[in-house]
């Protein structure tokens, strides 16, 4: 396993995650279809408004929620993949020690 790689690809999770929380956080601070309650058009078409309104505003709340499951399974795989390669790398480095503990033993030349 290339530790270096793996880790690279977890750092990008653990951005992708950051990104994603930043752009939910974002969208849960904007009040979306306000425009469309603030109208003060008054004709024909403003009954339409309040509608317009409701539905930007539930897409809006959808999409964050979304966001934050999306940013929470990047942290999760993030954090997995940081483990693994830590995992990986200390025991190349145990085993490294037992291989070259057991090699003067046998009169091997590790070469």
């Amino acid at each position: 396993m290339d530790t270096a790689q793996v880790s690279a690809v977890a750092s990008y999770y653990r951005r992708s995650s950051l990104v994603l929380s930043a752009v939910a956080d974002d969208l849960a601070a904007h009040d979306f279809g306000a425009w469309a309650r603030q109208s003060t058009v008054r004709d024909a078409d403003s009954a339409t408004f309040g509608p317009s309104a409701a539905t930007y505003a539930d897409m809006t709340t959808t999409l964050s929620r979304r966001l934050r499951v999306q940013a929470a399974a990047a942290a999760a795989l993030a954090d997995t993949l940081r483990n693994s390669a830590l995992t990986m790398a200390d025991g190349d480095g145990r085993a490294a020690t037992e291989i070259s503990r057991a090699l003067p033993a046998a009169e091997v030349d590790g070469r």
